[in-house]
């Protein structure tokens, strides 16, 4: 259990995760939201088995928002590539790397990507990350098992990639296409997202 002053624990009511939990608990339960005066905050969210009457209440602490998604992509020595995060900023997801060297004996390279947002189909330039130029030949998709993915458009002729996601399934990722520019002639490896822990994900 955590214990702290408010201003130690903001809650975000726009908390995508708050919004989800809400929708998928409307479904299933009576869901009362306890809030505070004066302002509003969400503290206790009680949900009502609508056939048995049972009930749970569950104390709402605090969120955490990723405001500037990023990923650190992760390149074995066989050319396979994997996704961590996401992080908030770019800061986040390299310190990660080190974590990766102290598991892995095949780990080659890491760099931190922006995470391009699924619902945009536009890829701005400030999406592309260049690459060591011995890297764009070799990339391939991890085999990882893995729920949640990330989309790499891998352009090997420039020696860039765009990273889009997170996506829930592979198969969302494999479906997502670019409105227009180079992205729509890149290669797509559908690499496997491997969560972190929300004290990993913050700067």
């Amino acid at each position: 259990m955590r214990y702290g002053t408010d201003d130690e624990h903001p809650f975000d009511t726009d908390n995508r995760a708050w919004r989800r939990l809400r929708d998928v608990t409307s479904e299933h339960f009576d869901a009362i939201t306890w809030n505070r005066d004066p302002d509003g905050r969400p503290v206790l969210l009680t949900l009502r088995d609508m056939r048995t009457g049972d009930t749970v209440t569950l104390a709402v602490l605090d969120s955490l928002e990723i405001r500037d998604p990023h990923a650190l992509l992760a390149v074995h020595a066989t050319g396979e590539i994997g996704a961590h995060g996401p992080t908030s900023g770019a800061e986040a997801a390299h310190s990660h790397a080190a974590t990766l060297a102290l598991d892995s004996t095949t780990l080659a390279v890491t760099m931190p990507v922006p995470l391009h947002d699924p619902a945009v189909t536009d890829l701005p330039t400030t999406s592309w990350v260049d690459l060591p130029p011995d890297l764009a030949a070799i990339l391939r998709p991890a085999l990882d098992d893995t729920r949640t993915a990330v989309l790499v458009l891998l352009d090997r002729t420039e020696g860039w990639l765009a990273a889009i996601g997170p996506f829930p399934t592979h198969a969302a990722a494999d479906t997502w296409q670019p409105a227009d520019g180079p992205g729509r002639t890149a290669d797509r490896l559908t690499v496997p997202l491997h969560p972190i822990t929300i004290e990993q994900a913050q700067p």
